[in-house]
């Protein structure tokens, strides 16, 4: 059936792909909730990413478990949901009340306040002061770190008859990065004069570390605790109106007592997080084989002649590369998934094409899909079988993924189907 929409003014274009009766979302768009144009049911997507919204909701919930009940669990969203969607989530997010979503991008706070979500939203990076203008609407509360912009913010604030709502950003924690050094006689200065300044309210102060270590994380905890308790006396300020908050993924799992008021989960949400397994990684890298042929014994795979057949091959051409983001240094040492059996890598990566061997898998044929990352069976492509390739983290890979391609969510989430992209949203009902 048709279904009409009204399209976001700062949704990008892309055209509408649609992989049989699941949902599809692009990697960073602004969409609107309404819904386009004429689904068709034949897929042309030559790569997918598939999104598990139960393991999702899954580990919010395992996260919660570590918490005592009264500490906030504040989920991770920035880099659109590490690269898992956040228009994709949001229903999640939704119904299981989640009370605080961390972001980074203006982008990323509209596209969670266009699901009707209310609750806090607050900004987990230092902006620019346009984007804090920009954002009101979108009631962020803004991260400051720094007694300039905050000066500036102020005045803006008095001229425009508003109020910026912001956590203070401390150094405790060693990153050198947002937040104010109380290890000084300045920073202790600043950050009083920071909390007297007109039009600005004071939500929070927090920490971010530097290091997943669990020694680390206490001793800059307890300097944390130090420094937040000094300038809460010395400022005056109302404890009970205040949330504390310096616990990412690690400390939430392994430092119980750096809760605090609220936890800043990212990774544990994401089961990016491989000694823990209990956290269930959601997603998966995916293609089909486009073809299947016989090749010589002796004879060479690719650019650059860098792998040479053993014995006389079937070889199956995957219409995937690194424009996709499956990157080169996958050449010759990565392995995927078909019917549950591995298929190594041979040969170049090139920008739109990977070959994989499957003289070892007699019946792989055109059509099959592949997992270049997560499961198929009781078979997996871990993180570990990529990162140890590279020396780089999984985000650093999985991100541009998404941006790449669409992504599929299973199971769906409603009696209608939603199929995303850049700029349409379209519809179906079952």
């Amino acid at each position: 059936m048709k279904l009409k929409t009204k399209f976001s003014h700062l949704a990008y274009s892309c055209a509408l792909i649609l992989f049989g009766s699941v949902q599809f979302a692009h990697a960073a768009p602004l969409l609107t909730p309404h819904v386009t144009n004429e689904v068709s049911p034949a897929p042309t997507a030559n790569a997918w990413i598939e999104i598990d919204t139960q393991a999702f909701e899954d580990n919010i919930k395992r996260t919660n478990q570590l918490l005592n009940g009264k500490t906030q669990l504040c989920i991770v969203m920035k880099a659109n949901a590490y690269g898992h969607s956040i228009d994709l989530l949001m229903p999640s997010v939704m119904k299981l009340n989640v009370s605080c979503i961390g972001i980074t991008s203006n982008a990323e706070a509209a596209m969670v306040r266009k699901h009707g979500y209310k609750g806090k939203i607050t900004r987990l990076r230092t902006a620019t002061d346009s984007e804090i203008i920009n954002a009101q609407a979108l009631n962020i509360e803004e991260l400051l770190g720094n007694y300039d912009q905050a000066a500036r913010m102020s005045k803006w604030a008095e001229a425009n008859n508003t109020t910026v709502h912001y956590s203070l950003a401390l150094n405790s924690g060693g990153m050198d990065r947002n937040g104010l050094e109380m290890a000084t006689a300045l920073g202790k200065e600043q950050a009083v004069a920071i909390t007297k300044l007109p039009h600005l309210k004071i939500d929070g102060i927090m920490t971010h570390y530097a290091v997943e270590d669990e020694k680390f994380v206490r001793e800059r905890l307890a300097q944390f605790n130090e420094q937040t308790a000094w300038l809460i006396k010395k400022a005056k300020l109302n404890r009970k109106e205040l949330t504390l908050h310096t616990a990412n993924s690690f400390a939430t799992v392994n430092v119980p007592e750096s809760h605090l008021d609220m936890v800043r989960a990212g990774a544990i949400i994401y089961g990016d997080f491989p000694n823990h397994p209990e956290f269930k990684g959601m997603m998966a890298f995916k293609t089909q084989i486009a073809a299947v042929n016989n090749y010589l014994k002796d004879s060479t795979v690719g650019y650059d002649q860098t792998y040479t057949l053993k014995r006389d091959s079937r070889l199956a051409n995957l219409p995937v590369g690194y424009s996709d983001g499956y990157r080169r240094s996958f050449s010759n040492k990565a392995f995927v998934l078909i019917n549950g059996q591995k298929a190594p890598v041979v040969g170049r990566v090139s920008m739109n094409t990977v070959m994989v061997d499957v003289t070892d898998i007699p019946e792989a044929k055109a059509g099959d899909e592949v997992v270049l990352f997560g499961h198929q069976g009781n078979a997996e492509v871990k993180t570990s079988d990529l990162t140890s390739l590279t020396g780089h983290i999984l985000t650093e890979a999985y991100i541009p993924w998404s941006n790449s391609n669409p992504q599929v969510v299973k199971p769906l989430q409603s009696q209608q189907q939603v199929i995303l992209t850049n700029n349409k949203v379209a519809a179906k009902a079952n």
